[in-house]
């Protein structure tokens, strides 16, 4: 499949030093009325990081055949990208339709963030072959109980994207 990331918004490792200073420049999306998608964007944004990523996007368009696909975040270079999906909640039919144009797509590795107490919905069962294959990751965050952006800076995700971001 011929593809292209169109990928406008490029993170510097200045903007990550806290989610104020990354929401200031890589404003959260009008349509979100909860902080929890996109601070989940920038706890992506700095695991990938400190994985060694120097080109990493938010919110980057992927087109392909006449469509479009908006991604959360995605890093690296033509031939290997990794790119996020983050649900603040359980995983939408939305992501699993992504997830089912990205299964063919070669050189990406797709990351789907979701809350603890969500719901993995059938990505288990309807991509195993990509889960096995380690070309799909599935992880589980616990969302802060609180949608105050100052108090997002002390709430830390790392320790749960470690497994990922160490090669287990």
């Amino acid at each position: 499949m011929e593809w292209k990331l169109n990928a406008p918004l490029k993170v510097t490792p200045a903007q990550t030093e806290t989610y104020m200073t990354f929401r200031s420049t890589i404003p959260k999306p009008s349509d979100e009325e909860a902080h929890l998608r996109h601070i989940l964007r920038f706890y992506i944004a700095r695991a990938l990081q400190k994985r060694g990523e120097q080109d990493i996007y938010i919110l980057p368009q992927i087109d392909f055949d006449g469509k479009s696909l908006r991604i959360d975040v995605a890093s690296g270079s033509p031939g290997k990208y990794t790119l996020a999906i983050c649900e603040p909640g359980s995983i939408t039919a939305q992501t699993e339709a992504i997830l089912d144009v990205l299964k063919e797509v070669e050189g990406i590795e797709v990351i789907v963030v979701y809350s603890q107490y969500g719901q993995p919905g059938n990505v288990i069962e309807r991509f195993k072959p990509q889960i096995d294959s380690k070309k799909f990751h599935l992880l589980t965050v616990v969302p802060p109980p609180f949608d105050d952006v100052y108090e997002y800076d002390i709430w830390m995700f790392e320790t749960t994207f470690r497994n990922l971001f160490e090669g287990s």
